[in-house]
């Protein structure tokens, strides 16, 4: 039952730090140019079928409503813009090895298990580019690449608790974990993410931890499954 419940809290963080909308200005992200195309053509078009998670009839989408939806697109700036913004490009393997280290994990690690030996034995899972038989690197996640990057966030999680990204580039001083309480922090969980926390985000994580078999554990866990969320794609 606890696997069950802990699953299910990762699968909802994951939707939280993958799926939120955006805030970003549509002026600072739309082109320069007008191309001459029709948004209709595009992934972010009104001829885009949204799944429904509801039944039909309910009048729940399970989402957002589908006026709501193109209002905040609407924000963000033109179809183009907004398709872009939801591509699914897989994390080139030099910039994940980037992120690594700016959350304060040795990349150049050799100890066995480490984020670093799993980030430097795992190139061919992580589709790197084989420059001797001229193949480039993927551009899509293949399950390969994304197991084999989660079980690095799992092992770089570790670390990253233990220094509490004080000696980290991106959030240098920043506690991720309250010394007193033992509750995430939201600067610590915006630094994971790369973008301001929300409450669900800091209630679901805590409370990952509450139903772990011990606080090490569900703190480790929370840890790699934002960090997998927010990482996953570019």
């Amino acid at each position: 039952m606890k696997k069950l419940v802990l699953t299910s809290l990762g699968a909802t963080l994951i939707a939280l730090a993958g799926c939120q909308q955006d805030s970003t200005p549509g002026e600072l992200l739309a082109p320069s140019y007008s191309p001459n195309w029709s948004p209709s053509s595009l992934a972010a078009g009104p001829n885009t079928w949204d799944h429904q998670a509801q039944s039909v009839g309910s009048g729940v989408n399970g989402i957002t409503d589908p006026v709501l939806k193109q209002q905040l697109d609407a924000v963000i700036g033109p179809p183009d813009v907004v398709a872009r913004l939801h591509g699914a490009q897989k994390i080139q393997y030099a910039t994940l090895g980037r992120i690594l280290s700016d959350l304060g994990v040795s990349v150049t690690s050799t100890t066995a298990n480490s984020a670093g030996e799993l980030y430097t034995s795992g190139q061919s899972a992580l589709g790197v580019a084989v420059y001797a038989s001229r193949v480039p690197e993927l551009i899509l996640p293949s399950t390969s690449a994304l197991a084999k990057e989660y079980d690095i966030f799992v092992a770089a999680a570790a670390e990253i608790l233990t220094s509490n990204l004080a000696s980290s580039t991106r959030c240098p001083g920043v506690q991720i974990v309250d010394a007193t309480t033992g509750d995430f922090t939201h600067d610590g969980l915006s630094c994971l993410l790369g973008k301001p926390a929300k409450p669900d985000h800091l209630t679901l994580a805590n409370q990952l931890v509450s139903q772990a078999p011990t606080q090490a554990i569900g703190q480790q866990i929370a840890v790699a499954t934002l960090l997998a969320a927010a990482h996953t794609s570019e």
